[in-house]
């Protein structure tokens, strides 16, 4: 807005350090979680019923792939649900290790297969009915290429239930761990190298990233238009959309944010969530 140093010093009294930690620390928690059963089936159920509107049921004659599936808690969730054929890919080695680690603690034996690999990278001849990407798309470098992946990953009539943070929304940055307040639209008003300094100096110490796409799990400033534009390139097709499901709780907001997201361009400033079920465009329509 006004410069690094200005910007800086306006947004310094608006931060806090409670969440600071370093890379090994953030190693150290995740072979501690107390994650559980009861964690996980509350979880897929938020998935099932708010995001996907219980569009999707669990089939365990169905194979299920879980991308960005950080600790695993989806693929978990599926597996305990009776799912069959669970295979969770993520590209951090820590968040692979606290998959492998809290699948064998909570489940006896059906347990997921999960893959450390940048899913771009990956090498695979399988095919699943049931793609996720939930929470990591705004987090990808070229997510295009993420998109464009897909429909050689989905099998004939298969779907990938997919969400994204554009970057242009109230919160699209991902820095509210260390701010006292919500700052709307935050990256798009401040200086990047101002932000990057504070997370730096109150939240993560040992990531010297001086842009966004550079810290550590990425953030790819990805915009609406340009997710709808990937996922037209892919030769995908939307079957369905849920944007902010997190605000209808809280009506009226749920009620207004319908209305204000509905409305060109504007729109995509408010839209702090959105949830998609993918097909390819010569599919057919048959939710599973």
């Amino acid at each position: 807005m006004l410069g690094e140093k200005i910007d800086y010093m306006l947004l310094r009294p608006f931060v806090h350090a409670r969440n600071r930690a370093t890379e090994a620390e953030l190693d150290e928690r995740a072979r501690h979680s107390t994650f559980t059963l009861a964690d996980a089936r509350t979880h897929l159920q938020k998935v099932i019923h708010t995001y996907f509107n219980g569009k999707l049921k669990i089939d365990p004659s169905v194979s299920y792939l879980d991308i960005g599936c950080g600790m695993g808690r989806l693929s978990i969730a599926l597996a305990d649900a009776g799912a069959r054929d669970v295979t969770g890919v993520d590209v951090v080695p820590r968040h692979v290790d606290e998959a492998r680690n809290l699948a064998e603690r909570l489940l006896p034996d059906n347990r997921p297969r999960f893959e450390c690999a940048d899913i771009n990278q990956w090498q695979t001849d399988r095919t699943f009915d049931v793609i996720f990407g939930l929470g990591f798309m705004e987090h990808v470098n070229e997510p295009d290429r993420i998109l464009a992946s897909l429909p050689r990953l989905m099998k004939p009539g298969g779907v990938a239930c997919m969400s994204f943070e554009p970057f242009q929304s109230p919160t699209g940055d991902h820095l509210n761990a260390f701010f006292r307040v919500l700052i709307p639209w935050r990256g798009l008003i401040f200086s990047e190298k101002a932000l990057m300094r504070l997370r730096r100096e109150y939240f993560r110490p040992t990531d010297p990233a001086e842009r966004f796409k550079d810290i550590v799990g990425g953030l790819n400033q990805m915009k609406y238009q340009e997710w709808l534009k990937y996922i037209r390139d892919a030769g995908l097709r939307i079957d369905y959309q849920n944007v902010n499901p997190q605000l209808r709780r809280y009506q009226p907001l749920g009620i207004i944010s319908d209305v204000i997201t509905k409305v060109p361009r504007l729109g995509w400033y408010f839209q702090m969530l959105v949830y998609v079920m993918l097909r390819k465009i010569d599919d057919p329509t048959t939710v599973r």
